[in-house]
């Protein structure tokens, strides 16, 4: 199956928007299996092509991937952060992260040292509250979709111009071509 990658500009919001728990979140299941995961450190923006995961490295991402998209959600309505996400997001950092080589990519890299890099851009916005303000939800009127706004002016509006921001245009253009001159 082919699966519609999300690169946000933070890893960690991409790894939060790979799925969830749950029938709600069950259609939007990217990383199903470890090589699923695989797939995914290949194509997020750490470029990891043999991560080599197990089912303990998809346990661990998958809590972490939860917690996240938690954190997200009570940082953007300015609720404190839950316990038991800080935890697993903590948890998760405690591993040994990528290693960067000066050449390029990373020193041996592994599923669980690049989970340990993303809790860590996690724990980097959530104790950040410049950054944690420039969290936002999409303002598509069918989109839920939190994204951080890296903008200069910081006002971005979707989670994706291409993708949200083109209906909406789309959208508003169309009732202005039914509406009478």
């Amino acid at each position: 199956m082919t699966y519609d990658y999300r690169h946000t500009g933070r890893i960690s919001i991409d790894l939060a928007l790979t799925g969830g728990e749950g029938p709600a979140f069950a259609r939007f299941e990217v990383i199903p299996t470890p090589a699923d995961l695989d797939a995914w450190l290949a194509q997020s923006d750490l470029g990891i092509p043999r991560a080599r995961a197990t089912e303990d490295d998809l346990v661990v991402a998958r809590a972490l991937r939860w917690a996240i998209w938690h954190a997200v959600g009570a940082a953007i309505d300015g609720e404190p952060l839950r316990r038991a996400d800080v935890r697993a997001i903590e948890d998760a950092a405690a591993a040994a992260p990528l290693l960067p080589r000066i050449a390029g990519g990373w020193r041996d890299p592994t599923a669980r040292s690049a989970l340990s890099t993303i809790a860590r851009d996690a724990i980097a916005l959530f104790a950040d509250p410049e950054q944690r303000g420039r969290l936002r939800r999409c303002a598509a009127d069918n989109c839920i979709v939190p994204f951080y706004d890296g903008s200069r002016p910081g006002r971005r509006r979707w989670c994706e111009d291409r993708r949200c921001g083109d209906r909406h245009r789309h959208r508003t253009h169309r009732q202005r071509q039914k509406e009478p001159a």
